[in-house]
């Protein structure tokens, strides 16, 4: 009896000990860890949006606790070391990972012979939440599971301007992985005709050219679109690169479908530190967001009879019409899912403006209302802005999405 009272005393005390031990976690940080072509982290079984993915719970410090699995996935291309594109692997503790028989890697081997491939897929008979004519686009990263889905883009594919993009802005972009290089922006696939070079088109050659065309005046294109400096219409992010934690999430980003024509001198200014106090409001809120990002209008500048003429970068080989209008002004809506209050940005997307009207100042300003917006809405270089009431602007701007909204996200 004493004996069977002394194991039992014994098993305890292990168990005990056991609980005390800490588990094997295994980590890793998005900026210091990663392999140079990193695969997809996904939680198997966890959807198939952002949070279907391991992201960093502690700064940029993802955590996968002891005996969780990882898949592995490399899109388009091959996992070194493993074989294959895909790989379900369990943490053993550390910085290693074991499949189901019992062999081990660790976490800097696994990586792509590529970067993850991105695609952008029609999804048709599905819409925005808007009343304008246009294709619901999803881009993301196609697995053997099911798509995996990033940012949805409604596109108007007879014009071919972006009405919106949005996407879920995660509370813990604060460790997104910075320092990449950028890749090369893609048209994808079945969007634009063949007769047209997008790229091309958002050249300082080819946007001189097609308001050289508007205007009537190289000589004034040549001046509104000097040859060196920020004066001149960039690819202009909607859902932007730095809203994704992960190098590969960010890459998805540079599609033609998810950008707009963006003087240089708004979108280095005043939308980037719009775009920087979303962010910045996620990770404080902690709690995800919902960022709407879309173009309104067309922007004009004088022609050579000094009268106001609508600028594109780009005309219809077949009709001679205006494509890939530049916008009169840019806007976007930070939404919380989770207390459904909101608030939106809108900013002029032309410097030569001095004096905006109303049809740009279409709502009272509550900027003054808003503790975490850090812009200079009043300085012309920069982009004139103001922020807005969601519910008093959106019936105005047809290109934005009808979402309830019961406060100000403030």
């Amino acid at each position: 009896m004493v004996g069977r009272t002394l194991l039992l005393s014994l098993a305890f005390a292990a168990l005990a000990q056991a609980r005390m031990l800490p588990k094997a976690d295994c980590t890793w940080s998005t900026n210091t860890d990663l392999p140079s072509v990193q695969p997809l982290y996904i939680k198997p079984g966890a959807g198939l949006d952002i949070n279907s993915f391991w992201l960093p719970q502690n700064g940029d410090i993802v955590t996968v606790p002891e005996a969780g699995e990882v898949l592995f996935a490399c899109p388009g291309s091959t996992l070194a070391g493993v074989g294959g594109s895909e790989a379900l692997l369990t943490c053993v503790g550390g910085k290693t990972f074991a499949d189901s028989n019992n062999n081990q890697y660790s976490f800097s081997s696994l990586s792509c012979s590529s970067w993850p491939a991105h695609t952008a897929v029609r999804r048709n008979g599905e819409q925005c939440q808007i009343s304008l004519p246009h294709s619901l686009v999803e881009i993301g990263f196609e697995l053997s599971s099911g798509f995996f889905h990033l940012i949805t883009v409604c596109f108007d594919e007879v014009t071919y301007n972006t009405y919106q993009s949005f996407f879920t802005q995660t509370a813990d972009i604060d460790g997104y992985q910075s320092g990449l290089n950028r890749p090369s922006f893609t048209e994808g696939v079945g969007f634009y005709p063949d007769w047209l070079d997008v790229d091309y088109q958002y050249s300082r050659v080819g946007q001189k050219e097609a308001i050289s065309q508007a205007l009537g005046s190289a000589a004034l294109a040549d001046q509104y679109i000097p040859d060196t400096g920020n004066y001149f219409l960039s690819r202009g992010h909607l859902a932007a690169n730095a809203d994704f934690v992960y190098g590969a999430f960010q890459r998805s980003t540079f599609y033609f479908l998810n950008v707009a024509p963006q003087w240089q001198t708004f979108n280095g200014a005043n939308w980037a530190q719009i775009e920087d106090s979303a962010r910045d409001f996620a990770a404080l809120q902690g709690n995800d967001l919902v960022v709407y990002t879309g173009t309104h209008g067309v922007t004009t500048l004088p022609d050579v009879n000094g009268n106001p003429a609508e600028i594109f970068v780009g005309y219809d080989l077949n009709t001679g019409a205006g494509i890939l209008r530049v916008p009169h002004f840019f806007w976007k809506i930070v939404y919380e899912p989770a207390t459904q209050k909101g608030v939106a940005f809108v900013g002029l997307n032309n410097p030569y403006i001095d004096s905006p009207g109303t049809d740009f100042y279409m709502c009272p300003d509550v900027c003054d209302q808003i503790s975490w917006e850090n812009w200079s809405p009043t300085v012309q270089q920069s982009g004139y802005g103001y922020c807005c009431d969601v519910n008093t602007i959106k019936g105005l701007v047809p290109e934005m999405p009808d979402i309830v909204v019961t406060g100000l996200l403030a």
